[in-house]
């Protein structure tokens, strides 16, 4: 888990739900915030965030120096093996069962990404990113390279492939799409050929609406410029224009940068 300056007063409200009402517990839940947005580090967090951290010993908070905004919760892979690494949002509550789901179909789909929500396939024009209404996405799986990775999943550290986590790929990474870890992760399950299922839990339920998901990143990262283009297409377009071997697979699998 993460969060900047905005949302930060919801994470003691986001913490206390994870970890009183699911049903099954997290054994660790790690929190990744960076001094470049918190200088004074834990002098910069509300009280209650902090009584809550130094009173409960399965919250681990973790600083790095520079704001990397959600790739920060990609660090943890740095540092653990052999678990189930569920990304949680900081603006929202969710279902009591998702963990136990979860680890229930992970038990029978081991090297799978497991995702929260249905998302949308594979759909390009051009290099534009399209998108389906819900109802017309797959659930269930695993499938390989039908639908798109979506933040909100669990990952098996098995599978994570941590040689992007290296200071050549971070250094592009940063260069690419600094803000958007879909974007920059996406391309990666796709070249792996890392299966996905899709849960049907939703997006979870906004603690606060005044700080809730339309008013993050990610309804920011959907901004379109004079070209129509939204930021995540540019993204997505210069990590595939970085990586030969992505874009041509992305060409080869999905007809990407051809319009129609």
């Amino acid at each position: 888990m993460t969060s900047y300056p905005k949302r930060i007063n919801n994470l003691y409200y986001s913490i206390r739900l994870l970890l009183e009402k699911q049903s099954l517990k997290p054994d660790v839940l790690f929190l990744w915030l960076s001094e470049e947005e918190f200088p004074n580090k834990e002098n910069d967090l509300p009280s209650n965030l902090n009584t809550l951290i130094r009173e409960n010993g399965t919250i681990d908070l973790r600083w790095v120096k520079e704001n990397t905004y959600v790739h920060k919760r990609h660090e943890v892979f740095r540092y653990i093996d052999d678990a189930y690494v569920f990304f949680m949002d900081d603006d929202v509550e969710y279902d009591p069962k998702l963990i136990e789901t979860v680890v229930d179909i992970s038990n029978c789909y081991p090297d799978t990404i497991i995702q929260y929500n249905r998302y949308s396939p594979h759909i390009y024009d051009g290099i534009r990113i399209k998108y389906k209404k819900k109802g017309s996405c797959l659930l269930g799986g695993p499938y390989i390279n039908k639908f798109r990775w979506c933040g909100q999943s669990m990952i098996p550290t098995s599978i994570y492939p941590k040689v992007i986590l290296s200071d050549r790929y971070q250094r592009i990474r940063k260069e690419t799409s600094p803000i958007s870890d879909e974007c920059w992760f996406q391309p990666w399950v796709v070249y792996y050929d890392i299966p996905l299922y899709s849960c049907d839990f939703g997006w979870g339920k906004d603690i606060f609406v005044e700080t809730g998901k339309r008013t993050g990143l990610v309804s920011w990262s959907h901004k379109k410029d004079k070209n129509g283009y939204e930021r995540r297409d540019i993204w997505l377009n210069k990590v595939l224009l970085s990586f030969p071997e992505l874009y041509q697979k992305y060409e080869r699998e999905f007809n990407y940068g051809i319009n129609y």
